[in-house]
């Protein structure tokens, strides 16, 4: 880790450079930004438009100050969700979601055993127009901001296709159909990870839920078996092409935390508060090795807490998060429907009080 000298002045940097510097645990000149911010309805309270463009969600993000953003991936061009119902549509893996006031809801999978996984064809991950809006975002902003795509981890890809009881019971009846499940998941995020970093992209987010509210989704002993060897390969794949892997896990971890930080990953998100993650213990264990983000408590604190609250625990992050550099600010999930965003500019605005690193101390 590397900190300024006393007297030394900080070069004011673009958000690529405050990012990679953080990720490098050099002390940037400010402590970077970053949310997840993409759901349809959220963005549209800030947009003030019903039509969501690649350009406007962009110009969401930046006016935030994030540092990092998350440009998606797209549908092959032409394709359209199977409707099996009014509502309910199944997507390119089979998975069943229903569509109501604008919002997605997960509903089950369609990979029920191994005569389903045997008639199953994947996406094509080069199908035309997969890559559309990355390479837009690549080439208007790539210079300048952390342009991080996220790729599914194979754990939470894999559960939604099947639902999660069938899943889980494969894991003790049937662990052949749930490896070979994961891998077929693996393989595909892998290689849109890589078109991505052949792309440009010089970060990507994997994005795996492993932990439930009090503690993993499955035991210990299984996600070592069946989840962890999947995601040290492609942390590993990510690495060695060059890039910085970043990886979104949800609820609390803390029993297996260490097996995730052994994969490589350079960034550990969103360390999530309100399931009991701590953002102190997780600097003191592993601040020297992996940047941190996020652990503002979301669920409650931005959308109903009283604007003294959200200052002190803004503070209470950075004050932790941020001495010596790798600790990136950001919620302790997303900007949710819940938070309007007036709130959201709130917890932006007042962070950039405090985020400035001084050439006598840090904070």
């Amino acid at each position: 880790m590397r900190a300024r000298a006393d007297g030394e002045e900080a070069k004011t940097l673009n958000s690529l450079e405050r990012v990679q510097a953080t990720l490098s645990h050099q002390e940037p000149d400010k402590v970077p930004f970053f949310d997840f911010l993409y759901n349809r309805l959220s963005l549209r309270k800030f947009v003030g438009q019903a039509r969501l463009t690649r350009e406007r969600i962009m110009r969401v993000w930046l006016s935030l100050g994030f540092d990092i953003v998350c440009p998606g991936f797209d549908a092959m061009r032409g394709y359209a969700p199977k409707r099996i119902s009014r509502n309910v549509h199944v997507n390119e893996w089979g998975v069943k979601s229903r569509f109501k006031d604008g919002m997605s809801w997960y509903v089950d999978g369609s990979i029920k055993g191994r005569s389903d996984l045997d008639g199953f064809v994947p996406p094509d991950p080069e199908a035309e127009g997969r890559t559309e809006t990355l390479e837009w975002a690549l080439r208007e902003h790539g210079d300048r901001v952390a342009c991080a795509p996220a790729v599914s981890g194979a754990f939470t890809q894999a559960w939604t296709m099947t639902g999660f009881a069938t899943f889980a019971r494969a894991l003790h009846a049937d662990p052949s159909f749930a490896h070979r499940l994961l891998r077929l998941v693996n393989k595909y995020s892998i290689e849109m990870g890589r078109i991505s970093i052949d792309l440009g992209a010089r970060l990507i987010w994997i994005a795996d839920d492993y932990g439930g509210s009090s503690g993993p989704m499955i035991s210990p002993a299984h996600f070592r078996t069946f989840i962890l060897p999947l995601l040290k390969t492609m942390v590993g794949d990510f690495k060695r092409r060059g890039a910085w892997v970043l990886l979104h896990c949800d609820g609390n971890v803390a029993s297996i935390v260490s097996d995730i930080v052994g994969t490589g990953v350079d960034a550990f998100h969103p360390i999530e508060r309100k399931a009991g993650m701590d953002l102190g213990m997780m600097k003191a264990r592993f601040g020297d090795i992996v940047t941190l983000i996020g652990n503002l408590e979301a669920s409650h604190l931005i959308p109903w807490g009283r604007p003294e609250q959200i200052d002190e625990q803004i503070r209470e992050c950075l004050s932790i998060g941020a001495p010596g550099s790798g600790y990136i600010f950001a919620s302790d999930h997303s900007i949710h429907p819940a938070i309007s965003a007036e709130r959201a500019r709130f917890v932006f605005s007042r962070a950039g009080r405090y985020r400035r690193y001084r050439k006598d101390a840090t904070g």
